[in-house]
């Protein structure tokens, strides 16, 4: 909080809009009072014009944007330059904006500058306010001696900036604190003594980070993109109110126009393609879209034209309760049965009418004796209704309409409804006949966008039919190709029989590891084709076919007898002493320790060379000339510089050592040290298979995932607190079952277990975690249930080792579970089942605000304040509630998860 004293100055007389036009500029920008005055007076309230160079996506959009709004960064001639260094003097004048301090030249400002600290004309009152404030040490910037560069111009450091922040915020004592606190940089000694403990105090309030290497990089100058990011983190820990900053609760919002409801009345915001829309705790940009009514934000803009706007809480603050419902009158009143009377409610055109899976209906729709859950806002005296669910009811019609979604998981298919604007979801089971041109279809091939008929059947789909298609996907074996490239046919992974479809001209073509694959890449089969996706058209062309996995013989270590170059004949020894012929031609993938090319790979097809060879018939797809060896290391003899490996094959190979290569992942720079028995490894051996080359370990790690980027294939990771990233491109991807799946369907915040060989994935598989309540446990049977905050129960196997965590103890027995835990489920990396009980906490309810649940506590020391997760479970046994529905003085009980509230129960 910033102390009194700094809200005691306020200027009569500001900094003109020349000199503020000025301060953005840099130092040293020969720009003449005009064109800054010009700069000044055309800058929109609507950022988003300003900054042509701050493309949507940029790492520090928001901040800039926010601040921006506020006024305390500027731009010039459209552009912010995000990325050039910010001078000391424009630091400073940005810190006194940042505190919505104002400071001119004639407003009684004592303090002198020392002569050795220059600045420019319009940054002098800046400075001597910051002196006059505490924001600068006078006796440290008193005795700055560079001759070349003046004190404004200087470029500013991060740490200098920090500590003219902290300062800001008022945690000076705070940080003389931690003065002698070491940061956990590596570059810790780099950090200026007199300003270790600002560091420490701006790491600890998340105003920075660190940058890569786990470096702090002190005397890194600061950008003007960065500057803009710790401003806007400092917010939170100063209270002062921009002057064209409102906050309330969303009562309307359109594509134009934005309503909120601030200390008792209604505020309207204009809206256009500018203003830029954010969430509180991400820096991504949102869209006008993502502005749900009472919902609560922050709107920045003059004259009443909203130019930024932050989604403080995206939870609507809503009351729910459940009635029977009788019927519709005119003017907008529903009736609802109570018993021997009747209830009557307003809405108005806002209000939403939902079926049983949240989608929208007509409310003319609603049967008679339906029981729905009545939802409103609570922040205006009107508790105006904001939806009308559906919680018991049936559904029979017939109807044409377009597909929009089809949800395999939850066997749903979605079907906007032709004669009006209402999208109904209803269920599919095994019944469910779907069928286009007379041909049967499975649900998966149903794709949004298509023109359907269909029969629903106590709110389940009879029949769907196809009048109008779009693009659909079939999985299936690849068949044959026609050599005209006309035609393929193929076979359902559902089905025994052969479909043939035409190709269009220039179909897709998807297969791993070819940059530009043709039609004669493909493997066709009549028993071992290609696994392929196949996209079909409207016109039933396929449009693009995309290879999943290919099913192919494979031959390791076998031995060469002979090769005919000329007829590319290889004539091999199986592990059986039979012979057999492989052919190789141009599609034929080539390895060896040589090179990929066939004259790479010929000259080493002698008698007695080991190959590995995967195979369709005699066709070969992969020759690989032996050049290692996997499998468990038995032995290693430093004397004779010997390693033996045992293979899974159960053969037994000693190989000679020189100074070969060393991979683990776990460790950057290895040696042969480091390997040790019982290692699990991949020997790779010289281009004469005499000697050892490299020798990769073999090891597993459980990530949890930051982030990926499909296109290239690459995972950003973070383990033990630790970020890291890793390809996979030569990496299996499966699901928890073993099913495969895509880079793209690894989330944000989930859990991996990746197999490396040496430092390259080999394969990565989805952990799943359950979370909720156990109401079933079967230690005899290593088993137990969990009841999920969705309502379903969960049995849960655990199949080996289990550990249960409570309280920071571990057990190994199901048998310390109760029917009331709460826990989250998962396995180890080495399939143990990790159970971990989550914490609890009884308490009388307070209130909830801003994301936060508030608690009456017994004594003035105890924490009352739990962050709650978005999608926090409220209930009072089996009944839902939204968390705005509790009042003072509920009983709650609190279970936590990573230090967040993630189940509140009433009692």
């Amino acid at each position: 909080m910033v102390s009194s004293q700094n809200k005691q100055y306020h200027s009569k007389k500001v900094v003109s809009a020349v000199m503020a036009g000025l301060m953005v500029l840099g130092t040293g920008a020969a720009t003449t009072a005009a064109a800054a005055e010009q700069t000044a007076v055309s800058a929109p309230a609507s950022t988003s014009s300003l900054f042509s160079d701050v493309k949507s996506g940029f790492w520090g959009e928001k901040y800039i944007y926010q601040l921006a709004a506020q006024g305390i960064v500027m731009g010039e001639n459209g552009k912010f330059r995000p990325n050039d260094p910010v001078s000391q003097q424009e630091a400073v004048t940005m810190a006194i904006r940042f505190l919505n301090q104002q400071a001119s030249d004639s407003n009684g400002l004592a303090t002198t500058l020392p002569t050795n600290m220059k600045v420019s004309s319009y940054a002098v009152p800046y400075v001597k306010l910051a002196l006059q404030q505490s924001l600068l040490d006078m006796k440290k910037e008193s005795a700055y001696s560079d001759p070349k560069v003046t004190w404004g111009a200087k470029k500013a450091s991060r740490e200098w900036v920090l500590e003219v922040l902290v300062r800001a915020i008022g945690r000076t004592s705070d940080a003389k604190a931690a003065m002698n606190k070491a940061t956990g940089f590596a570059d810790n000694a780099k950090i200026s003594p007199d300003r270790l403990g600002f560091v420490n105090v701006a790491v600890s309030l998340d105003l920075v980070q660190g940058v890569s290497g786990n470096r702090f990089d002190p005397q890194g100058a600061v950008t003007r993109a960065q500057m803009a990011t710790f401003l806007s983190r400092a917010q939170a820990h100063i209270e002062t109110n921009y002057a064209n900053q409102s906050k309330g609760y969303v009562t309307s919002v359109d594509s134009g126009k934005l309503e909120i409801y601030v200390d008792g009345k209604p505020s309207v915001f204009t809206l256009d393609g500018s203003t830029t829309y954010f969430e509180k705790d991400s820096a991504k940009r949102l869209s006008n879209s993502d502005i749900k009514p009472y919902t609560m934000v922050t709107v920045i803009g003059k004259d009443n034209k909203a130019a930024y706007v932050e989604i403080l809480d995206p939870n609507q603050k809503v009351e729910s309760f459940e009635r029977t419902y009788a019927r519709l009158s005119p003017n907008n009143v529903i009736w609802f049965d109570s018993n021997s009377t009747f209830e009557e409610l307003s809405y108005d055109a806002n209000t939403k009418f939902l079926d049983q899976n949240g989608n929208e209906i007509d409310p003319k729709t609603m049967a008679a004796g339906s029981v729905v859950t009545v939802e409103r806002e609570t922040f205006t005296p009107q508790k105006r209704i904001v939806a009308i669910r559906i919680k018991n009811g049936l559904v029979n019609k017939t109807a044409t309409g377009t597909v929009q979604s089809v949800d395999s998981v939850n066997k749903t298919i979605s079907i906007k409804d032709a004669s009006s604007t209402v999208v109904d979801s209803f269920k599919w089971d095994d019944s469910t006949l779907i069928q286009y041109q007379n041909q049967l279809l499975s649900p998966s091939e149903l794709k949004a966008g298509s023109v359907v008929s269909y029969t629903v059947k106590n709110s389940v789909l009879q029949k769907v039919e196809i009048s109008q298609s779009v693009d659909r996907t079939v999985t299936a074996m690849l068949y044959n190709v026609e050599s005209n490239g006309k035609t393929i046919t193929y076979k359902r992974s559902n089905s025994n029989q052969l479909e043939t479809k035409f190709l269009v001209e220039k179909p897709e073509l998807v297969i791993s590891g070819i940059a530009q694959p043709v039609l004669g890449d493909l493997l066709a089969d009549a028993t071992s084709g290609d696994q392929v996706e196949l996209t079909i058209n409207g016109e039933e062309k396929v449009t693009k076919i995309q290879v999943l996995g290919r099913q192919m013989e494979q031959m390791n270590g076998v031995t060469v007898v002979s090769y005919d170059p000329k007829k590319r004949w290889l004539m091999v020894s199986d592990d059986k002493s039979l012979p057999k012929v492989i052919i190789l031609d141009d599609k034929t993938k080539l390895d060896s320790s040589s090179g990929s090319t066939l004259s790479a790979v010929e000259g080493l097809l002698g008698a007695g060379r080991k190959v590995n060879i995967t195979h369709i018939g005699n066709r070969a797809l992969s020759l690989e000339v032996v050049y290692k060896y996997d499998g468990k290391v038995t032995a290693i003899n430093t004397t004779t510089k010997t390693v033996t490996i045992l293979t899974a094959e159960g053969q037994s190979i000693s190989i000679p050592y020189n100074t070969p290569k060393v991979e683990l992942y776990s460790k950057p720079v290895a040696s042969i040290s480091d390997i040790k028995i019982g290692d699990e490894v991949s020997a790779q051996l010289s281009t004469n298979q005499d000697s050892l080359f490299s020798l990769r370990a073999k090891t597993s790690v459980q990530f949890e995932v930051v982030s990926t980027e499909n296109t290239l294939n690459r995972v950003r990771v973070k383990n033990e607190g630790i970020t890291s990233e890793f390809y996979t491109d030569k990496a299996v991807l499966t699901d928890e079952n073993g099913q495969a799946i895509r880079i793209n369907d690894l989330r944000a915040g989930t859990l991996i277990n990746v197999n490396f060989v040496g430092t390259t994935a080999s394969s990565v598989q989805y952990v799943k975690l359950s979370l909720g309540q156990v109401i079933e446990v079967d230690a005899a049977g290593g088993a137990f249930t969990v009841k999920a905050f969705n309502g379903a129960n969960e049995k849960l196997s655990t199949s080996g080792k289990v550990k249960v965590i409570r309280g920071g103890v571990v057990s190994t027995n199901l048998n310390t579970l109760t029917g009331n835990d709460r826990v989250e489920v998962r396995k180890d990396i080495d399939g143990t089942t990790i159970v971990k009980v989550l914490d609890s906490l009884t308490r009388s309810f307070w209130r909830y605000d801003n994301g936060d649940v508030f608690v009456k506590r017994s004594y003035t020391t105890e924490n009352y304040r739990f962050p709650a997760a978005s999608n926090v479970y409220v209930h009072e046994k089996d009944q839902n509630l939204s968390v705005q529905s509790l009042k003072e003085d509920d009983n709650i009980v609190l279970y936590f998860n990573n230090g967040t509230v993630v189940e509140i129960v009433k009692q």
